[in-house]
């Protein structure tokens, strides 16, 4: 992708000049414009000066006569092949005319006090080649002018300083304006084509994001005898380390949720991390699958996590008779909610953090907890990315998840979920962390049982 960029962005300035070279015919359509108009105004001159004694009528009827061929020859030419070389030699003969009407002028005694408004003339002509965005041939055709003007100026005996001070003054700031929006243009580009280069990379990380994740977190559904279970997952833009799995173990399903520390931006390392922890706690689940000591998966899970050097908040959840025994490292409360039969809303109670974090220490000692968990009861388990569009305080994300939990509690599994979700994260804009949500119901016919 990147090589295909710099081989984009090294075509740019060819292309510019490709698409300039097709504004000739746009700008050769105002130099016959201009041609026109000057030979219009000379007419209106020779009518002017009719009655006067010198030659002055003949020499304008001659340079509106001049202009006017200029025009049609020009036009012609330029329906058969509007080429740059074709617009240099017209702008030559523009400047050339206005110079063979000052030398008429000259030549009759009649410059400067009167003709020397043709100087006037070069104005437009050097306006209309700036339009063509090519810098050489304003550069050329401002110093044809001014030379041309200076030795005109000298042969008639009249001081030019002044008029060939202002000619030089427009002609760089034509110079300058031509050159500018081909810089401009060709910067356009180069920045839409890099802002697209990466949005879309942003959006193959977040689709591979995506579909690695799902190569480790179980079904948004999970029907077992001991539970239920729903989840909503979203990934994110930006940072990742999210993780969710049911074991299904010797004891009964083990749930894991937690995140994985990794540094903003690292999405690829934190997408490798996880799916090696997933690999990890796999392992350790099979060998542990027939204890029900939830310590001992933290103390093997601690001793690999250390040795790589990376912190992983979670929670372990497992159900053992009415009981739900968890441990706590370092993650969000976890939510109980107590739904007596036939209620229509849910009793509220935290379930707070029992230890710090896995990985963070080689000799950390994790606590085990056993809360009464009737059939039909409710976790609510999530990550910090569920409320981070709400809040980037964690106390304040907590009581934003447990008041949501508490309003939802009256619909059944998946409707908690995905309603605690989706009002985590308002707009339409994607979130730029990992977001998880699970819900677990205690099933009834595994208590009766």
């Amino acid at each position: 992708m990147s090589v295909l960029l710099k081989q984009l962005q090294d075509s740019l300035p060819n292309k510019v000049e490709t698409a300039l070279a097709e504004h000739v015919r746009v700008a050769e359509s105002w130099a016959t414009k201009i041609r026109l108009w000057l030979a219009l105004t000379s007419l209106v001159a020779a009518y002017w000066m009719w009655d006067h004694h010198s030659n002055a009528k003949i020499i304008y009827l001659a340079f509106a006569a001049l202009w006017l061929v200029t025009m049609f020859v020009a036009s012609a030419l330029t329906k058969r092949n509007a080429s740059l070389s074709l617009a240099t030699k017209t702008t030559f003969f523009d400047l050339t005319i206005v110079h063979l009407g000052l030398v008429a002028f000259v030549f009759n005694g009649l410059f400067p006090k009167i003709g020397a408004g043709i100087f006037l003339c070069y104005f437009p002509i050097l306006a209309v080649a700036a339009t063509r965005y090519r810098i050489m041939l304003v550069v050329q055709a401002s110093a044809y002018a001014l030379i041309g003007y200076a030795a005109i100026s000298f042969w008639a005996g009249s001081p030019p300083w002044f008029r060939l001070s202002l000619l030089a003054a427009t002609a760089f700031v034509f110079a300058m304006g031509s050159h500018k929006p081909k810089d401009l243009m060709v910067s356009v580009a180069k920045n839409a084509l890099q802002e697209a280069f990466g949005l879309g990379s942003k959006q193959r990380e977040f689709e591979m994001t995506e579909q690695v994740h799902q190569l480790f977190m179980p079904a948004p559904l999970m029907e077992m005898p001991e539970v239920w279970a729903s989840s909503k997952h979203g990934a994110g833009t930006e940072t990742g380390g999210d993780y969710y799995q049911i074991f299904d173990t010797a004891k009964g399903p083990l749930i894991v949720l937690g995140d994985l520390s990794i540094a903003i931006g690292k999405k690829f390392d934190s997408l490798a991390a996880t799916n090696e922890l997933h690999k990890t706690l796999t392992k350790i689940a099979n060998r542990n699958s027939a204890e029900s000591n939830l310590t001992a998966i933290m103390d093997e899970l601690n001793s690999e996590l250390c040795q790589k050097r990376r912190p992983f908040t979670c929670v372990l959840a497992q159900w053992r008779g009415d009981q739900l025994h968890y441990v706590n490292a370092g993650h969000l409360p976890l939510v109980h909610l107590n739904k007596p039969q036939g209620a229509t809303t849910a009793g509220r109670k935290q379930l707070p953090v029992t230890c710090g974090a896995v990985g963070e220490k080689a000799d950390a000692k994790f606590v085990e907890s056993a809360v009464p968990f009737p059939a039909r009861d409710l976790l609510l388990m999530y990550t910090d990315g569920a409320f981070a569009k709400l809040t980037g305080d964690r106390d304040k994300g907590v009581v934003e998840i447990e008041e949501m939990a508490e309003r939802f509690s009256g619909g059944e599994v998946t409707t908690l979920c995905h309603r605690v979700f989706d009002c985590g994260q308002p707009g339409f804009e994607q979130i730029k962390d990992d977001a998880t949500v699970v819900v677990v119901r205690r099933q009834p016919v595994a208590a009766n049982s």
